[in-house]
């Protein structure tokens, strides 16, 4: 069939006009994709990292019943304390050295006394159980030749009692300012700071100012 020429300008401006477009189109692609390289090449801006507040791991809370059937790091004080075994789990031994020294099926930490007999057949309650000191707070050397510990910070920023002693001194004696408290930690310790440093002291060694 022969076209004529108004079919021909028709056809060549309609295929033109595909052209065009399609050319657009691929420039446009061509642009986001270069645009896209040049982001890729700018480097993310650095994570600012705060100081963050030292994390003093596992501490107590002296004022959670305990009984038959609790478990945790408030149980592993509770059976430290009885002298029975540690293993966090309140059964049967625990409740059973519980009663014969305190009388009771249930208590918390900070209630914890030993009755002990003296003269008469009678009992004179001593506390076990020490105040906890406010996070801050100075802390004092309540006894003579007090020895500090230098902590130990894990990669998940937990302390831990290394063993050793700090070069400055083997201990300080009564009345002597010891550091700041910090947290309290299982088996009778406190995490203290002193000259920015941490260290660890045995909680019925000191007491607070």
């Amino acid at each position: 069939m022969k076209l004529k020429n108004e079919d021909k300008l028709l056809i060549g401006g309609g295929l033109l006009a595909v052209g065009t477009i399609g050319f657009l189109y691929w420039k446009k692609k061509k642009k986001e994709k270069e645009n896209d390289l040049l982001l890729d090449d700018i480097p993310e801006p650095p994570t600012v990292v705060s100081n963050p507040v030292p994390t003093a791991g596992a501490t107590l809370d002296r004022n959670k019943v305990l009984s038959k059937g609790s478990k945790g790091l408030e149980v592993r004080e509770l059976q430290r304390l009885l002298g029975v075994k540690i293993d966090g789990d309140f059964g049967s031994n625990t409740l059973t050295a519980l009663q014969k020294k305190k009388g009771v099926a249930k208590i918390s930490l900070a209630g914890y006394i030993i009755a002990k007999p003296v003269a008469g057949n009678a009992t004179k309650a001593i506390p076990t159980a020490l105040v906890t000191p406010k996070a801050g707070q100075k802390l004092m050397a309540n006894m003579d030749k007090v020895s500090l510990f230098n902590a130990k910070r894990t990669a998940s920023g937990v302390y831990f009692n290394d063993g050793s002693k700090p070069f400055f001194g083997s201990s300080i004696n009564y009345g002597q300012y010891i550091g700041t408290f910090v947290a309290e930690k299982l088996g009778g310790q406190y995490l203290i700071k002193r000259d920015d440093v941490y260290y660890f002291v045995n909680a019925n060694a000191v007491k607070a100012y």
